[in-house]
């Protein structure tokens, strides 16, 4: 899952940071109800935190269009090559497993040290004393790791279906290009005139042997 491109890094990049706003949110509305509002300012998030919300909202969608978009470029071409009846080693239930598995492990504890960081900046922002680990288990904070680990389940499930489709995809066109480069070409047979095979210098010799004709001896 992890292939060291940049492109996944700011895939799990937007990943981790979506899991941790909406798992921060949700942790906020299951501690404080209807007063969520009253508790996120009086905790130091303000406008700023407002605007990372939105910014992080737009990039996970941005993301998630640029993906689909790659999918189904991939899925066009499988489609013009006639992969898609190809058996590869790709796309089984396990990958998919695995896939997900491996997420999981990358966005959870992301997600948690965010947490941790911006709740302890956010208090000392507004004059209040920052509550190191303890926002992890504290009771101002209902059911933290409950909810991190289920919203970071979630999107180890997005990263995980994207990669077990573009893995199979990629595999089905390298498959189906193999076989193209396999398949034998035909032979084309041109319809040349029959060629007399000796050599130049053979056929100048026979002219050169005969003898002149009898006018020319007159």
């Amino acid at each position: 899952m992890i292939r060291g491109t940049w492109r996944d890094t700011v895939r799990l990049a937007a990943l981790v940071a979506a899991a941790f706003v909406l798992a921060h949110d949700l942790v906020f509305l299951l501690s404080d109800g209807r007063a969520v509002g009253i508790a996120l300012a009086r905790t130091g998030h303000g406008d700023p935190w407002t605007g990372t919300v939105v910014v992080v909202s737009a990039v996970a969608l941005g993301l998630g269009l640029l993906g689909a978009y790659r999918l189904f470029r991939l899925a066009r071409l499988a489609r013009e090559l006639e992969a898609g009846d190809l058996a590869v080693d790709a796309g089984r239930p396990a990958d998919l497993a695995r896939h997900i598995g491996r997420s999981w492990l990358v966005i959870l504890p992301a997600a948690l040290i965010l947490f941790v960081g911006v709740e302890n900046v956010e208090h000392l922002s507004v004059g209040l004393p920052a509550p190191g680990l303890a926002v992890l288990g504290s009771s101002q904070y209902h059911a933290v790791g409950v909810v991190f680990a289920l919203v970071a389940l979630l999107a180890a499930c997005v990263d995980g279906l994207y990669l077990w489709r573009r893995d199979l995809l990629v595999a089905r066109i390298e498959a189906a290009r193999a076989r193209h480069l396999r398949r034998p070409t035909a032979v084309v047979r041109l319809g040349l005139p029959w060629l007399d095979r000796h050599h130049g210098s053979t056929t100048g010799h026979r002219i050169s042997g005969r003898a002149p004709p009898g006018f020319a001896l007159a």
